[in-house]
């Protein structure tokens, strides 16, 4: 008697379901490594995604370089058992020339000197150099001097003052015996520079009537004293011509 048909299908049946569980079982092994292959590679790619970030670079400054120190050669003792080599040929002292100018006698003939300042004889404007005798035909001669005072005010034009410098000590000079001999006479213009404190700070002679009198005519004009000129009621320096003149009394 055989086996029932049904028997045999439901045999088949169990194998086919059997074999497809452990067919499924198998391939779910075989997939687990795959997942850790991922994983590792996940991992490996951050890991160089980390390393590969860029470091900041710090710049080292530079070290200053350290000088070199060179030391001197000593000296070697001067030997004097040895005579010395002159290097110089020519001797280089020249002999100083002295040169002697000689007074020119400018002019003569006048009997006595006297002087007088501003107001006492002529304006700042008229006065006029005259010279007696014999005279020389030749440029007026000029003198500059310059105290070492410094100058306080602002120095301005005299057409700009409303108040002209007003004399508040006069000086007459004091005539050397040579001018007395040569009896001079005559007008020495002096510009001089009147500044705010109401002294004196430059003066320069313009003409000059021989044997010092235009230096005397300067030391005259330094010892002067005058209330300062005045742009409204501010003090300013200003240039001015002072007259100093030699007069024939008899």
């Amino acid at each position: 008697r055989g086996i029932p048909f049904v028997e045999i299908l439901f045999k088949v049946i169990f194998l086919l379901v059997l074999s497809l569980f452990i067919g499924f079982g198998l391939y779910l092994n075989s997939i687990e490594p795959l997942h850790q292959e991922i994983s590792e590679k996940i991992d490996r790619i951050k890991t160089q995604f980390l390393i590969q970030e860029k470091k900041k670079v710090v710049e080292e400054k530079p070290k200053p370089k350290k000088k070199k120190i060179k030391k001197k050669k000593a000296e070697k003792p001067v030997d004097l058992t040895k005579k010395p080599i002159m290097k110089q040929k020519v001797d280089d002292i020249k002999p100083t020339v002295t040169t002697t100018r000689k007074k020119v006698r400018r002019v003569y003939g006048l009997k006595r000197v006297y002087s007088k300042g501003i107001g006492a004889g002529g304006s700042l404007a008229n006065a006029v150099v005259g010279k007696l005798g014999n005279t020389l035909e030749k440029e007026v001669d000029t003198v500059t001097v310059t105290k070492e005072e410094i100058i306080k005010g602002e120095v301005v034009s005299t057409t700009t003052v409303t108040t002209a410098p007003r004399f508040k000590k006069r000086v007459k000079p004091e005539y050397t015996q040579e001018m007395l001999d040569n009896e001079v006479e005559g007008v020495i213009k002096v510009k001089v520079l009147v500044d705010v404190d109401g002294r004196i700070k430059k003066a320069i002679a313009l003409n000059n009537l021989g044997f010092g009198s235009k230096e005397i005519a300067v030391k005259a004009c330094f010892k002067m004293l005058f209330e300062p000129a005045k742009r409204g009621d501010v003090p300013v320096a200003v240039w001015i011509i002072i007259p100093i003149k030699f007069v024939l009394l008899g």
